[in-house]
């Protein structure tokens, strides 16, 4: 999964937001207890991360492995979270959840990266992205 963090920071880079010296700010929805992209990245200074989950298990567990999470639930989001962030990302949602994770981003116009499940088809309004033969789907990137 190293690839996803490399589009991340390369997608940062094409923003140049961090020429600025301006912190971006990240959501991970699902991070559940896969946590290695989400600590790859919460290392980068100019990186505000955040990581999402239902499970308030997966949510204590991330905060013991440094990470700043909260407990959010798709269906009934607390808005105020993704306010004024920069890109959103999340790794093998599934199906059925990824309206939900696209209709937060078009409600504030934050650009999305999804990584399906293998073998997954993502929801219709989510475009390729090759990354080095890897494959992404994102809507405003």
């Amino acid at each position: 999964m190293d690839y996803i963090c490399d589009y991340i920071k390369n997608y940062i880079e094409n923003k140049n937001k961090n020429s600025k010296n301006e912190s971006f700010k990240i959501i991970e929805i699902g991070i559940g207890y896969y946590y290695n992209v989400a600590k790859s990245l919460n290392i980068h200074e100019n990186i505000n991360l955040i990581v999402i989950d239902a499970n308030k298990d997966a949510v204590n567990n991330a905060k013991k492995e440094g990470l700043n999470a909260f407990v959010d639930d798709l269906f009934n989001p607390k808005l105020n979270i993704y306010e004024n962030v920069d890109l959103i990302y999340s790794i093998r949602p599934p199906r059925d959840l990824q309206p939900f994770i696209l209709n937060i981003c078009k409600k504030y116009d934050i650009p999305l990266i999804i990584k399906p499940l293998y073998g997954e088809t993502p929801i219709n309004y989510l475009k390729l992205i090759n990354y080095k033969g890897n494959a992404l789907y994102g809507w405003n990137i």
